[in-house]
């Protein structure tokens, strides 16, 4: 099967909805239990256009929420 990069995009949109992630204030700021996205305790970012983890480690909610601010600010 064959999907486009748009089709793609939506359905990874619709996962990051049903993780009330995706379209908030807090975009997709999550805190880790451990394993693939940091030690327990950090905070880390979900990519909302391409799914997976963005950027992790970060020590406080606060933090990578002033990281993904940043990042709309500059347009990206």
């Amino acid at each position: 099967m064959k999907i486009t990069e748009s089709q793609l995009r939506s359905i990874i949109r619709g996962v990051l909805v049903e993780q009330d992630c995706a379209d908030t204030d807090d975009g997709c700021v999550k805190q880790s239990n451990g394993g693939e996205y940091g030690p327990t305790g950090t905070w880390y970012i979900l990519n909302n256009k391409k799914g997976g983890v963005w950027k992790k480690g970060f020590k406080s909610k606060q933090s990578a929420k002033d990281s993904l601010g940043a990042m709309h600010a500059r347009g990206g």
